[in-house]
């Protein structure tokens, strides 16, 4: 927060190696008491200086590429303004995926089988939605929790809408957020929410992967802003002095990765083809709640059509939900292994 002692103009911009976030305070002087710090959570260093006669600048030096906002409020009835930088991590779940698919540590999925309860979702001629993919993920939690260095759990295990707390009842918004919350919760890696898709046309087939950019996940109407990061072809890397050497105790912070939900969603969808019909070989964008997390990597598959008859007929089938599951695990543990590669460069 800074303090001044009457409307100014300003101007914010980010920077990076270092990572900065930048405002130039513009006719203003520095009070004596102002001090330059450092090491506070996301913040490595503060400094503030006059930068020339006109203009003062605040330097916020980040430890991680961050979102950050600057808003200027008034000071209650005093006719003082305070401008205010809220900064928040930005490319947490990549990497927090990314350190727990090469370390020794429980690689934690959570299951999210769409709606529920009051929600049925898509509908078919002999299925609905929200029973279907309950079945699919039940077998996915089994499945991942056989694999050795794996666990699972679902957001929900019964035909229930999830709410908040102990609530019976809620809107699709904060049924919504309680499913993330719930991932969260439970320290999970991946988020996979499972549903079942319909379409005006029936003649339209076959499954669909969605994930995000990290740089899309901002909160929506939040007004914050994604730092700027230099664009390169790779998308995960070890920090400078980080030896391949721990991988079996690699930490997140020792790992510079981003849009990992859109690389995992890839793999899996890999795997899918080979048993299931597809629409798109890659991830598509969209806006979905599940997907906006920035602490949890998070992909959302609809299974296939349940408005085009040959597609319901392939998901009823027990055989086939089965090939759904475990083509989701090896896409996972295809990431896996591709992310081991790519450290060990």
């Amino acid at each position: 927060m800074i303090d001044v002692s009457q409307t100014i103009n300003y101007k914010v911009f980010t920077l990076n190696r270092p990572n900065r976030v930048v405002i130039d305070l513009y006719q203003t002087e520095i009070s004596p008491q102002l001090k330059s710090d450092r090491e506070k959570g996301l913040i490595k260093k503060v400094r503030i200086a006059k930068n020339n006669r006109n203009r003062s600048r605040l330097v916020i030096e980040t430890d991680d590429i961050v979102f950050y906002k600057v808003e200027k409020i008034a000071i209650g009835s005093n006719p003082n303004f305070r401008i205010i930088i809220d900064l928040k991590r930005s490319y947490d779940g990549s990497r927090r995926l990314t350190a727990a698919s090469v370390n020794k540590t429980n690689l934690i999925v959570a299951i999210d089988p769409g709606h529920g309860g009051k929600d049925p979702g898509a509908r078919g001629s002999k299925v609905i939605e929200k029973d279907l993919v309950l079945k699919i993920a039940i077998r996915l939690k089994k499945l991942i929790d056989s694999e050795k260095g794996m666990t699972a759990f679902l957001t929900r295990s019964d035909d229930s809408f999830p709410c908040p707390g102990k609530a019976k009842n809620c809107s699709q918004r904060e049924s919504l957020n309680e499913r993330i919350r719930r991932a969260k919760e439970g320290n999970a890696h991946i988020l996979i929410s499972i549903h079942a898709d319909a379409f005006s046309d029936p003649s339209v087939r076959g499954a669909t992967m969605y994930a995000l950019p990290d740089s899309k996940k901002i909160p929506k109407g939040s007004n914050y802003k994604v730092m700027y990061h230099p664009k390169s072809r790779v998308k995960v890397k070890l920090n400078k002095g980080v030896s391949n050497r721990s991988f079996s105790r690699l930490r997140p912070s020792q790992v510079d990765a981003y849009d990992q939900s859109i690389d995992l969603g890839n793999f899996i969808l890999q795997e899918m083809k080979k048993d299931v019909r597809v629409r798109k070989l890659t991830s598509r964008e969209a806006p979905f709640a599940v997907l906006k997390s920035t602490q949890v990597a998070s992909v959302l598959i609809e299974t296939s059509y349940l408005s085009n008859k040959k597609d319901e007929a392939f998901l009823i089938n027990i055989k086939n939900q089965d090939k759904i599951a475990k083509a989701i695990v090896r896409g996972i543990k295809s990431y896996s292994s591709n992310i081991k590669r790519e450290l060990s460069k």
